[in-house]
């Protein structure tokens, strides 16, 4: 079964970018922006920037055979300068744009406050969405909720796929649990994830990609001793093997108090394969069990790949080489399963970059010339944004893989 490849106008007005990839029932979107076909910013205020997107998102998915109600799982990743006072109110306008587009039970959400790669843009949106098939809402009882009332979903299963929104460590009130305490809101969000994976008939061998979104400002080795503090209460959660995924420094969250948000797809059956080749990277805490990639079925989910050596330590100081090093890890995770580039139909790109925007453009233009050495036109669907960092210093980016079997 072929994979179909929804080409539309990109922000750079390229008929050959890949906006959304369909693969039987299953699409997955590629991050959508308020922008033109000339890369230009639409709106300067989040209520129409969102209009905007929601709209994109709508088109895409038309053009997929889709809708909006086959949206499963979206993730949200927004910029906004100002307090706690100004996200707020941010966040409630972005909800009265999002509550005209999605209806109770409404997909999964993620919200997370990143950098964004176009001058002035407000919001990114990706989704995750499937055509039919038998689906349960999934929402535990006396599982934490919002704090204002939203039609949104904790978590879906569609035939054997489990998806799930951002875990958060609040209680049923939307407050947060465990202030100024990584290691008690680790222990909360990975619990809540638990939860929903048991909900949906699978437990935390049923998670094939999760990741691990926080806020933390240090710098240097500090970076990777609050990751290992972090990481030691996660392995309580994680399968032996884990599932794949990524760990993102990111700005913050809805709720200034919030250090982390966990998110991930699981998948339920045994007929799986770790895909775990020999003489790759490696992370900083030995026999943690981690893992690089998964195959299951007919589909692949590539955990998040950087530039390291086998003892997490960054190789190559320019995004050039990183990139490189880091398609080239990407290559090797698909080979394990029989797989190559022409395979994959999705990217997410997390990086990091200096903070004007001549830099940042030199660097997307950068990451864009690398990966245009590995995947041919047209390419993958994608979704790329800034990040605060990386599990361990020295990294300048992070990519995660979705690929889908020919045979």
């Amino acid at each position: 079964m072929p994979a179909q490849r929804i080409a539309m106008k990109d922000h750079r007005g390229s008929t050959n970018s890949v906006q959304a990839v369909r693969f039987g029932d299953l699409i997955y979107v590629g991050g959508q922006m308020s922008l033109d076909e000339q890369g230009q910013v639409i709106g300067k205020d989040i209520t129409t920037q969102a209009r905007n997107v929601f709209e994109s998102l709508k088109r895409v998915l038309q053009e997929a055979g889709a809708s909006l109600a086959d949206v499963v799982k979206h993730n949200v990743f927004f910029h906004c300068d100002g307090d706690e006072a100004a996200v707020a109110k941010f966040m409630d306008d972005l909800d009265k744009v999002r509550l005209d587009y999605f209806s109770d039970p409404g997909p999964t959400t993620t919200e997370t406050r990143v950098g964004l790669e176009v001058e002035g843009a407000l919001i990114l949106v990706d989704a995750w969405a499937v055509v039919g098939g038998q689906r349960e809402r999934l929402m535990p009882e006396g599982h934490w909720n919002w704090s204002k009332k939203l039609p949104f979903s904790h978590g879906w299963k569609v035939g054997d796929m489990i998806f799930v929104g951002g875990q958060r460590s609040l209680d049923q009130q939307g407050k947060v649990v465990g202030v100024d305490d990584i290691e008690i809101q680790t222990d909360h969000a990975f619990r809540n994830l638990d939860t929903l994976l048991r909900a949906g008939g699978g437990d935390r061998h049923s998670l094939m990609r999760q990741n691990t979104y926080f806020r933390f400002f240090g710098q240097g080795r500090e970076v990777t001793s609050y990751w290992e503090k972090m990481t030691n209460v996660r392995r309580r959660y994680m399968a032996v093997p884990s599932a794949a995924g990524a760990g993102l420094r990111i700005t913050g969250f809805p709720h200034a108090d919030e250090l982390i948000q966990v998110e991930g797809v699981g998948v339920l059956g045994t007929d799986r394969q770790r895909l775990q080749p020999a003489n790759h990277w490696d992370w900083s805490i030995p026999n943690t069990q981690f893992t690089q990639g998964w195959r299951i079925g007919k589909l692949v989910f590539c955990g998040g790949q950087i530039s390291a050596d086998s003892k997490a330590k960054a190789v190559g100081n320019d995004i050039a080489t990183q990139t490189r090093n880091v398609f080239q890890f990407i290559r090797n995770v698909l080979a394990e399963g029989g797989l190559d580039e022409s395979d994959v139909v999705k990217l997410y790109i997390y990086y990091s970059a200096p903070e004007t925007w001549p830099e940042i453009n030199k660097t997307t233009a950068t990451i864009a010339s690398v990966q245009r050495e590995f995947y041919p036109t047209p390419g993958p669907a994608s979704t790329a944004f800034r990040v605060s960092g990386f599990a361990f210093e020295d990294l300048l980016i992070e990519i995660e893989a979705m690929a889908v079997t020919r045979d």
